[in-house]
């Protein structure tokens, strides 16, 4: 087993620094930004069981790795980094880099939605609506050698962090994801959370909780949710089989090894959100597993094919 930790400071990052419209220039180019970042990582390798025909492995790969906004310029909160005038991705001071800025759901000082008459969610203002790093991520290779046949597994699991995945949110929309099916076919949606039923003197809003409220229409419930970024935000932990191969070697002669091979790569995923690879995202770098629209999934690969060795 081995165990690393790191901590990098960067400073001087050129960023585009917005201006005010009243200068003539909306942004510049500049030294803005100081980050920061704490890694650990830690190695594991284990091998259970070693005989004369059977041979099995494992090695992990624990990982967690937090990026910090410390500074940026001079009168300079965040820093738009990608994406569109809402949502959008974000470097902000005092948060986790990078974070998904855009309209959040209107709510009450517990954190209960805000619920119109009709029992519809209602948009609020804006603000940050995801925060892209994971807890930690886990990869695991295992080897099985029995007998001559040796079968290997490369997985990878990343547990929390979010994203915005504009592709949900255009299907259910749209009428075509399978949340929306379900929906049409028992002819309403269930909407929990507060309403206003009254006003104190000072104008402050007295709200009641309200439970099971049944919207029948729709099609206005996911036009409404579309117009609110934060519903359309998910945790992004996925476990991923990467690979899985078998191999045999069916000639070893003096300098001579021959042996067949076949594999498969990206063939079963379990993810906390439906309809997409979780590994999509628009753009890279900044934009990088934290803002999908119209992304296409990593593709699955088979093959089979010969090892001649000489």
């Amino acid at each position: 087993m081995n165990y690393t930790y790191s901590r990098q400071d960067v400073k001087d990052q050129i960023f585009s620094i917005p201006l005010p419209s009243s200068t003539g220039i909306s942004y510049y180019f500049t030294n803005g930004g100081e980050l920061y970042t704490n890694a650990h990582e830690i190695t594991l390798s284990v091998n259970p069981i070693r005989t004369k025909n059977v041979d099995w492995s494992f090695a992990f790969n624990f990982s967690k790795i937090d990026n910090y906004v410390k500074e940026l310029a001079e009168g300079v909160e965040n820093i738009f980094l990608g994406g569109f005038t809402s949502p959008n991705v974000r470097a902000m001071m005092g948060e986790k880099y990078p974070v998904v800025y855009g309209t959040m759901y209107l709510r009450d000082d517990n954190g209960n939605l805000i619920l119109d008459e009709d029992g519809m969610p209602q948009a609020g203002g804006s603000g940050v609506i995801a925060r892209v790093s994971p807890d930690f991520q886990l990869g695991l290779n295992t080897t099985l050698e029995l007998f001559k046949f040796r079968l290997s597994a490369t997985f990878d699991w990343k547990q929390g962090g979010q994203m915005y995945a504009g592709t949900v949110a255009i299907l259910d929309q749209n009428g075509i994801s399978k949340q929306s099916g379900i929906d049409r076919d028992r002819g309403y949606i269930i909407s929990t959370g507060v309403q206003q039923i009254d006003t104190q003197a000072d104008g402050t809003p007295i709200y009641s909780e309200v439970r099971d409220i049944q919207i029948e229409n729709i099609q206005e419930y996911y036009d409404n949710k579309y117009g609110i970024n934060e519903g359309m935000c998910y945790d992004n932990s996925f476990i991923k089989l990467r690979e899985i191969s078998l191999s045999y070697p069916v000639l070893k002669k003096r300098n001579i090894e021959l042996s067949v091979n076949a594999f498969a790569r990206n063939i079963l995923i379990w993810s906390e959100i439906d309809h997409i690879d979780p590994e999509t995202s628009q753009g890279n770098s900044n934009m990088s597993g934290a803002f999908e629209r119209y992304s296409l999934p990593q593709t699955s690969s088979y093959g089979f094919g010969f090892n001649l060795k000489f």
